[in-house]
């Protein structure tokens, strides 16, 4: 892979600044749920432990996305500290600054992007289920 020679440092330093502030925000924000205790006693009936597992479930979801997008910035992180930084990871070609700018962590270029994207949404029976996070044919067993 060929080293990044088109975004200015000023540029990358933009982009870095704006991953360490995504980067702070989330960890500042995994201290404070870590903090966070349920006392049992607020379990007081079936309805109320209910609303609380819905939400926790809702939070756990939460807390995954935001695990998954930290190692996203850890490797955009990375990249800027090889000078990769900002090249497509399947063709090699510049991603440009106002696409990094939008979506920190991208790691295709626009045209391969949109190509992965039309090969999934064609791909009907290995299609994800957005809720279960499985294939369609493994949910009809």
């Amino acid at each position: 892979m060929r080293e990044n020679t088109y975004l200015t440092e000023k540029q990358i330093e933009t982009l870095k600044d704006k991953l360490l502030s995504e980067k702070e925000r989330i960890t500042n924000k995994k201290l404070e749920q870590e903090n966070y205790q349920l006392d049992k006693n607020e379990l007081s009936d079936p309805l109320d432990e209910a609303s609380v597992n819905t939400q926790t479930s809702h939070d756990i979801r939460f807390i995954n996305r935001e695990n998954f997008y930290l190692k996203k910035i850890n490797k955009s992180l990375e990249s800027i500290n090889r000078g990769t930084y900002g090249l497509c990871e399947e063709c090699d070609a510049e991603i440009g600054f106002e696409r990094l700018f939008a979506r920190l962590t991208a790691e295709l270029c626009i045209a391969c992007k949109e190509e992965a994207e039309h090969a999934e949404n064609n791909n009907f029976f290995d299609k994800k289920s957005k809720s279960l996070g499985r294939a369609l044919h493994d949910t009809a067993r």
